[in-house]
């Protein structure tokens, strides 16, 4: 007898794309998961390079994942880490349908891409400095200028700076409400405040008619990179600085002066232990520590 119930179900060809295989695991399965904002835009990379329409049947194999981790690298310059989840997620939509026994298609194991284990770049003061200068003077982004500054400054994520609105800034007690009061949410579902640094105070001020501070310049994540992407060559910054740096600069900056529980609070981590991952040694900072005992 065969011991998997599945087994003895009929296979149906209910699903032919890739689409639709995705669309049935949204609405099954992530939907209401913590983790669906950041499942929609993992799947919308696959379907950017293979379509919503994409036959299911191509993706039995292994050739056509390889392909796409290549894309997702080559063209869409993401990292090994990013390409995974992305990789992850749409593997994933092929696997819960063939189970609830709407297509034949058996998807291949794809090897992941070798990740290191945490970024070890950041972005100096000098180097946010030159970039910033770079937008506004080259470039004549001043949007841009302002999006750099504040980010290296706050440690907002991408997406928390683009959903800010005036309403979330509070100069009577000299805050930024990341998340919103109290409509928005953040990555890990919470609140937090950050204390507004003078060198922002000027762009949040000259920004307050806006809907959305940056939102109203940049429509979405990729716009806002893209123009980076040419400020930092320009600057001759390795590639290997990505916006998420800015992130990285912030903790880094903060660990120099304080504690890294504080740091924690300020970046709005779950565990001290993916906060260290973000406070990088600098040089000077060691110089204090040695010459403080």
């Amino acid at each position: 007898l065969n011991s998997d119930p599945l087994s003895t179900r009929p296979m149906t060809d209910t699903i032919k794309t890739f689409g639709e295989a995705a669309e049935w695991t949204y609405q099954k399965h992530w939907k209401r998961q913590r983790s669906v904002r950041t499942v929609v835009p993992r799947l919308e990379k696959v379907k950017h390079h293979i379509g919503h329409s994409f036959p299911l049947g191509k993706l039995g194999k292994l050739s056509k994942w390889l392909d796409l981790q290549a894309d997702l690298q080559e063209e869409d310059q993401c990292s090994n880490a990013t390409v995974n989840r992305a990789i992850s997620v749409a593997t994933t939509a092929i696997k819960k349908t063939f189970e609830a026994q709407l297509h034949s298609v058996k998807c291949p194991s794809v090897p992941r891409l070798e990740e290191t284990k945490c970024r070890f770049v950041y972005f100096t003061k000098d180097q946010v400095k030159k970039l910033a200068h770079y937008a506004e003077d080259i470039y004549d982004r001043q949007d841009l200028s302002d999006a750099i500054i504040f980010s290296a400054y706050t440690g907002v994520r991408q997406g928390e700076l683009l959903k800010l609105r005036p309403d979330d800034i509070d100069f009577n007690l000299n805050v930024i409400w990341i998340g919103g009061k109290p409509k928005q949410v953040t990555k890990s579902n919470n609140v937090r405040t950050i204390q507004i640094h003078p060198i922002i105070e000027p762009i949040l001020k000259r920004r307050l008619d806006n809907r959305r501070l940056f939102g109203d310049d940049w429509t979405n994540k990729d716009q806002l990179y893209n123009a980076f992407k040419k400020v930092r060559k320009y600057a001759g910054i390795s590639d290997e600085y990505v916006w998420h740096c800015l992130r990285h600069s912030f903790a880094t900056y903060l660990a120099e002066v304080t504690h890294p529980r504080q740091v924690m609070e300020l970046l709005g981590h779950a565990n001290i232990e993916t906060t260290l991952r973000y406070c990088k040694p600098t040089q000077e900072a060691c110089n204090k520590a040695v010459l403080s005992i």
